[in-house]
């Protein structure tokens, strides 16, 4: 019998909602309807015999006792559905004789239906009450069928209410429940954490994990995940026996997966000895290198496995380590409750601890070249940045790096010098950067030196026959590619069928090889760029052996400017050159360096006519390259320069900009707090460059500024003295101010054509147009010389003209006017706004001489014209509405 007056209640109800609604703009939140429909429902449905329908009608009728604000009347309709659909589920529920499906359907609809848990002091507690006590008693007293369809319907994942850990607790009371379905739910969560109510199925779900395997049923993923959930969870106080369990390796990643069937398909007593070395493996979660006590279990373990046998599977596993997941995780974003898919490059933690051990296992047995390139690749993807999360493994990734360091091997030296050019992760990049300090003292000589001895030829020229096929490895600028000839010496796309079948653990270490070689280049393309704002010098004995005559260096330096004893020269054809063509010989006691334009800006002109005549493509600008000379008002500011002031960018396009050219940084939030500003080091000149940023706008969701605003640029000595800007050397100002350029404009909202309506409220319209379709700057001013110089040969020449800022391109629809600098497109002759993303200029650019490499934006604009000169056959919908 009901303990309260349904009347009263529902009066103080309609007052309540009532006030809900004066409190906002008259509305009421999507909660507050759903709660007031159940609790108007509960009232109607649980008033005593013969007064809820009167109730209900009451509330129906316009010129009823009750006084409704417009937003309860709209909501009438869904509650008096839920009067309905719980009256009826209440009268199953006290019908002995229906049947379990019966009872089942309305314990689902009554957990569905039931208002929020009661709180004292409300006068409507006495309904929610009752139905809580329905409810509980039910479910108390059921079948195990009937209580088992109910758990499974309450434990899913994702999905969260007001008292479901009571209603779980009630229905696992009873016993006898079979937990493989919650097992199954729970294999593809990263943790037990997704949920309040999932936090006290702890004891459950190890109990379950148990009684499966001792039915001799595994569930590897579940397994998983409750390991997990202990490292999550810090959850000591539980038994580490699933750490014991098999399959040791957390299922999910292929290294993992790969481990797991090797062992399996072994003979039994191979897959104990591999059982007993894997539980081993992890010593700690914060131990940086193995204790003497672990290295002796070690080394008996690996007896027992064979130390080629290890070094032969994990040569095998180690590949797979970091790349996509076989199987995805879900896992709670904001708060519990809600989930999201995890990245694919999520790294399970419990797995780094195995690797832990693997690793330095591996390290006690004779290194492999094939073993140190893996680690080298295992430190990049690790470290590699995940958005919304960071590094994918810190710890994988500085456990790759460490042993890397504590191995002297040339292949291992070699992997810390490309890490060094590679990674951006400071955690990870201070452990390279001591080890190759290391390496540099223990070799007498200094760190870049052995960044530069480091550097590993990978037996170039690579050439060689598999059965009747022979391939070649061409470097193409800074990409490594194979190409393959037939049995009759014709070339094909792909290595034949039968070389594949007969030839595969080969292809396999080929196909490693030139991906580290295309790694490689770019690594040492970037450091060489780098060393244009360094005062680095060699001998001609060393510039030749690192450089000039090595077997992959060569491929870059060849096609960069030198200058010996002061004498600029350049690879071009069989021999190094100068500028008018006439063949050099180096004196043996000569210096060498990387020729820079500032120094000589009258032999510019006269350099990119050889590199043309030569046809040499250049690795990076730099007969091409920007000069940036000091103005008159940058001499009347004296320290600092605004050239680059008062623009607006994208924190995180900036971020992954200012990694890539070697600044240190950090994130800017909104909280308050003071952030050291974007800095670049310039150690040969014991000064730094600053560029001082500040927040525009967050995101809301975690207060990380989207957009910040660009300030002063200076150059400081010591902790803050500032340089006067005419004592800085003029190759590094020119090279900052080149960097702080490319920031600006790569990462502004003026280059971004997703921004053309001025992103929020339009306020940055004004912004956007002026740096999307105004002066050129120096990067450029350089693009459109090219273009004058491409243009003319191409089949689209006649359709194309210059202007001082545009290349205008006559389609057959409209004339279009492409910026040289943004990209972004007018039509002419009203200047109306194109949008074409990137992607979606999908011409094919033709085979053409371009005099350098790395600049994105002149490949861009040369597929925008190709696609806009025959715009009758653009296909793109979201173009073709515009045009």
């Amino acid at each position: 019998m009901s303990d309260f007056d349904p009347e009263l209640a529902l009066r103080e109800l309609i007052a309540t909602a009532t006030g809900w609604c004066e409190q906002g703009d008259g509305t009421i939140s999507w909660y507050d309807r759903r709660e007031y429909a159940r609790q108007v429902a509960a009232l109607c449905a649980l008033a005593p015999a013969g007064r809820g329908p009167v109730l209900l009608a009451a509330l129906n009728d316009p010129d009823g006792p009750y006084d409704l604000a417009p937003a309860q009347r709209e909501l009438l309709p869904e509650a008096t559905e839920h009067v309905q659909v719980l009256g009826a589920a209440l009268a199953d529920l006290d019908d002995a004789d229906a049947d379990p499906d019966r009872w089942v359907a309305a314990a689902l609809t009554l957990i569905k239906y039931r208002p929020q848990r009661p709180y004292i002091g409300e006068p409507w507690d006495g309904a929610r009450r009752e139905t809580w006590a329905r409810a509980e008693k039910f479910l108390a007293g059921r079948p195990v069928s009937v209580r088992q369809a109910v758990f499974d319907a309450l434990t899913v994942p994702g999905e969260d209410s007001d008292g479901r850990i009571k209603l779980i607790k009630i229905v696992l009371s009873g016993g006898g429940l079979d937990s493989a379905g919650w097992l199954d739910r729970l294999s593809g969560q990263a943790w037990l954490g997704f949920n309040w109510w999932s936090w006290h199925l702890n004891d459950l779900t190890w109990e379950s994990i148990q009684a499966e395997a001792r039915a001799g049923r595994t569930h590897p993923a579940a397994l998983a995940t409750w390991r997990r959930t202990r490292i999550e969870r810090s959850m000591s106080d539980l038994s580490d026996e699933g750490d014991r369990m098999w399959p040791i390796p957390n299922v999910g990643e292929r290294w993992a997966d790969r481990a797991v069937a090797d062992i399996e398909a072994m003979p039994e007593e191979c897959r104990a000895a591999w059982h007993a070395l894997l539980v081993h493996c992890p010593l700690g979660a914060d131990k940086a290198k193995p204790t003497t006590a672990w290295r002796k279990t070690a080394r008996s373990l690996l007896d027992a496995v064979g130390g080629d046998e290890f070094t032969a599977r994990l040569d095998d596993w180690l590949p797979l380590v970091g790349q996509a997941r076989t199987l995805p995780l879900r896992m709670t974003t904001c708060c519990p409750g809600h989930l999201a898919d995890a990245s694919p490059r999520t790294i399970d933690r419990y797995n780094v601890g195995l690797l832990w051990g693997l690793i330095w296992m591996r390290a006690m047995l004779p290194p492999s070249e094939e073993t140190l390139r893996s680690l080298g690749h295992i430190a990049e993807r690790a470290a590699r940045k995940i958005p919304g999360h960071g590094p994918a493994s810190p710890k994988l990734a500085n456990l790759a790096a460490a042993a890397l360091v504590d191995t002297d091997h040339p292949a291992a030296l070699a992997q810390l010098a490309r890490l060094a050019s590679r990674l951006t992760y400071k955690s990870t990049l201070r452990i390279v950067e001591k080890g190759l300090t290391k390496h540099a003292e223990a070799r007498g000589i200094g760190r870049e030196d052995v960044e530069e001895m480091a550097l590993p030829g990978f037996g170039l020229p690579l050439a060689d026959k598999l059965g009747d096929s022979s391939y070649e490895v061409e470097v193409r600028g800074i990409d490594a590619t194979v190409v393959w000839r037939n049995s009759d010496g014709k070339v094909v796309k792909a290595p034949p069928a039968q070389v594949r079948k007969d030839h595969g653990e080969e292809l396999k270490e080929l196909k490693a090889t030139v991906a580290d070689i295309g790694a490689t280049l770019i690594g040492t393309r970037d450091r060489l760029e780098g060393l244009l704002r360094r005062d680095r010098a060699w001998t001609v004995e060393q510039w030749r052996e690192r450089f000039l005559d090595h077997p992959l260096a060569r491929t870059l330096a060849r096609r960069l400017i030198w200058t010996v004893d002061g004498v600029a020269c350049c690879w071009g054809g069989d021999a190094l050159r100068t500028v008018d063509g006439t063949v050099f010989e180096p004196a043996g006691d000569a210096t060498v360096r990387l020729w820079h334009p500032v120094d000589d800006p009258a032999a510019v002109p006269a350099w990119r006519d050889f590199l043309a005549r030569h046809t040499i493509t250049q690795p990076f600008k730099q007969a091409h390259r920007e000069q940036y000379l000091l103005t008159d008002a940058e001499r009347a500011t004296g320290t600092y320069s605004n050239r680059f002031a008062a623009h607006i960018v994208r924190q995180h396009r900036l971020i992954a900009l200012l990694s890539r050219r070697g600044w240190s940084h950090v994130r800017h939030r909104n909280d308050g707090a003071t952030y050291q500003d974007p800095r670049l080091a310039l150690p040969d000149w014991e000064m730094r460059a600053v560029l001082h940023i500040a927040g525009i706008e967050d995101q809301g969701d975690d207060l990380m500024f989207d957009t910040m605003g660009t300030d002063q640029l200076v150059f400081l000595r010591g902790e803050r003295t500032p340089v006067p800007l005419e004592e800085v050397p003029a190759v590094v100002l020119s090279e900052v101010m080149r960097d702080v350029d490319l920031f600006v404009a790569a990462s502004g909202v003026g280059n971004d054509p997703n921004w053309y309506d001025g992103g929020p409220q339009g306020r940055y319209r004004d912004y956007w147009s002026q740096n999307s379709f105004g002066d050129l700057n120096p990067p450029a001013r350089t693009r459109r010389e090219v273009l004058a110089e491409v243009i003319p040969r191409l089949a689209i020449a006649s359709r194309c003209t210059f202007t001082d800022r545009f290349l205008e391109v006559r389609g057959d629809l409209h004339t279009y006017r492409i910026h040289c600098g943004s990209g972004n497109i007018l039509i002419a002759p009203d200047d109306r706004y194109l949008c074409i993303i990137p992607d979606s200029a999908k011409a094919k650019e033709p085979e053409m001489y371009l005099p350098f490499e790395g600049d994105s934006r002149l490949g861009e604009i040369i597929s925008k014209a190709l696609l806009l000169a025959a715009d009758k056959k653009i296909k793109d919908s979201v173009i073709l509405r515009q045009l």
